[in-house]
């Protein structure tokens, strides 16, 4: 007998579905071209396969739901062949991948896609929230309209399409246009202070929090207060040094 291809259909799309869905996949799967698409829901479509045949038999066929079974297999207005298993096989991809991302761990899942897929941007978002040490945290971030804020991420989005992250920040400024030098001109400090004595540290996110789309970035580098007051005395000590001529004093 010929096999009937037109079967393969939704166990197809299930399997595209699953790979959509699971935290695990889905990252890399929006990504990637049709072809590797196509193929990666070929073989998870076979997985898929043997569970939703495994569930027929050993759940649907149980003394408990053998009605229940074959009730819904009359449901169906025309008789083909292979084509309640099929169905089956296309329902169950949804929640099986929605059953998966609730016993997996949210972090597990999301440090493994950040660095295996992740750009070196997501990696060190990830960096910073992951990091135990607050000087660690710190990351400089620069945007597309010259704006740098000095803080830790405190949240960040799925890393995929319109990203974004969450940035409670410690300070912010402005690179000059001709220099690209950081001009500080806001300190958060005391306000941050503020929340921690009074016991509010639940609300820092909520009023300080800046979300910062992904795309807006155009540099973000480590933060290093020690290194970055250094830059600043060299920088002090040479316009004592000269005049505004440039001429030696």
């Amino acid at each position: 007998l010929m096999p009937k291809f037109d079967l393969l259909l939704l166990p197809l799309l299930g399997g595209y579905i699953f790979l959509i869905t699971f935290t695990l996949t889905k990252f890399y799967h929006q990504r990637i071209e049709r072809q590797r698409l196509i193929f990666n829901s070929l073989i998870l479509a076979f997985f898929v396969s043997i569970i939703g045949l495994l569930f027929d038999e050993y759940a649907l066929k149980s003394t408990y739901l053998i009605n229940f079974r074959e009730t819904m297999g009359k449901l169906l207005p025309i008789e083909y062949s292979g084509l309640n298993q099929s169905i089956l096989i296309f329902i169950i991809s949804y929640p099986l991948a929605k059953l998966l991302n609730l016993i997996t761990s949210n972090r597990f899942m999301l440090n493994y896609v950040v660095n295996k897929w992740g750009d070196e941007y997501e990696k060190l978002f990830w960096s910073s929230l992951q990091s135990k040490n607050d000087e660690d945290k710190l990351l400089m971030i620069t945007t597309k309209s010259n704006k740098v804020y000095v803080g830790y991420v405190n949240r960040i989005s799925e890393p995929i399409n319109n990203s974004h992250i969450t940035v409670i920040p410690n300070f912010s400024g402005y690179r000059d246009k001709e220099t690209q030098e950081f001009k500080l001109t806001t300190d958060y400090i005391s306000v941050l202070q503020h929340f921690i004595n009074n016991d509010d540290e639940d609300l820092i996110d909520e009023k300080m929090g800046i979300l910062i789309p992904k795309a807006e970035i155009v540099l973000v580098s480590k933060f290093d207060y020690n290194v970055f007051n250094r830059f600043n005395n060299i920088e002090d000590e040479v316009n004592e040094d000269f005049d505004l001529e440039g001429q030696s004093i």
